[in-house]
């Protein structure tokens, strides 16, 4: 594993010095097989689940035809780097090139280690700031514009950056106060979130069910998707994750979208419990329209304290591709959800 790991360092080296004025998404010599195309599949996701949401939408864009993004940022924005995620990609947007971005993007594309970015035209995307963000400042989001204004209609990008909240996720019936930074980072703002990205992603909505939904929560065995190489240490991943399954899908899920959720860093079940996958409003617009609800989980390690997904490498080089085990894991349970 040690030998493994060095050579693909090495590489890195190699290549970053061949092209200097091209990032490099990943060096595994192996091609991707490409995996079935669904015109069903949406994902959302708040701060590193927001970037976990960016890569997965840009990876795997022959088959995810929305994304929502609350408080993240540009494709590929921390190049492999922790340092420049907590500085240019929090709360230095004017050090974010979107020409690099873009050239980084086209050149994973060229390398087969994510789907080609034409396919991003098609797709529906809900950008989400507050106001008041002092942990993802909203230049950082205004990047993120940018760099989907490359592939995407401005027509298919709505903005939503005129509501004074802090860095949350944003509700109509539960968390703390709009403005307030903190646990459990889910805000109560009198604006349904959800909603609003899952109207704009399926059209007209019925209304939310009143109803107890616990009981449609399964529990899934995400250790079981985890590359034989990896630990859930190494891949940062909890080995249960989540899934809101709707009454009128039980028997046959052929008939539901699928909608994958990421949570924010400090929101792993370690941390809040079940709050995030029960609280934030998803499930109860799932269960009167057909969408399942997929709730990944990140694992707080050495590496990752935080139980973040991996938007700088913590995971290892390929983090933003196919080849991610993040990346890799995810897709895997979105597709035996769909069988």
């Amino acid at each position: 594993m040690n030998n493994k790991y060095n050579f693909i360092v090495l590489i890195i080296v190699i290549l970053n010095l061949i092209f200097t004025s091209t990032p490099i998404l990943c060096i595994k010599s192996n091609q991707v097989k490409k995996i079935g195309t669904s015109d069903q599949i949406t994902v959302s996701g708040i701060s590193s689940g927001g970037y976990m949401a960016v890569q997965f939408h840009v990876a795997y864009s022959s088959m995810v035809r929305g994304a929502a993004i609350l408080a993240g940022g540009p494709y590929w924005c921390a190049k492999a780097s922790v340092i420049t995620a907590q500085l240019d990609c929090m709360k230095t947007p004017e050090l974010i090139s979107i020409t690099e971005l873009i050239g980084a993007t086209e050149f994973a594309a060229t390398s087969l280690t994510i789907d080609d970015p034409s396919n991003l035209k098609n797709s529906q995307v809900w950008l989400y700031s507050g106001m008041n963000d002092t942990v993802v400042v909203p230049g950082v989001m205004k990047k993120l514009v940018e760099y989907y204004s490359n592939y995407i209609d401005n027509n298919n990008i709505k903005t939503v950056f005129d509501i004074q909240s802090e860095h949350a996720f944003i509700t109509n019936s539960f968390g703390n106060n709009c403005t307030y930074l903190g646990p459990d980072y889910i805000n109560n703002c009198n604006f349904n979130a959800p909603w609003d990205f899952l109207s704009q992603f399926y059209g007209e909505l019925n209304q939310p069910s009143l109803k107890n939904l616990t009981k449609n929560i399964i529990t899934i065995d995400q250790s079981s998707f985890i590359p034989i190489e990896y630990t859930t240490i190494t891949a940062g991943l909890n080995n249960l994750a989540y899934a809101y399954i709707p009454t009128s899908c039980k028997d046959d899920k052929s008939l539901c979208s699928i909608h994958v959720a990421f949570h924010g860093c400090l929101q792993t079940v370690a941390t809040i419990g079940d709050t995030f996958y029960t609280k934030t409003g998803y499930n109860e617009i799932a269960e009167t329209n057909n969408i399942i609800i997929l709730y990944p989980q990140a694992l707080e390690t050495e590496l990752n304290p935080k139980g973040c997904f991996d938007w700088w490498s913590f995971t290892g080089a390929d983090y933003a591709s196919q080849l991610g085990v993040q990346m890799n894991v995810v897709k895997s349970m979105v597709m035996s959800l769909t069988n």
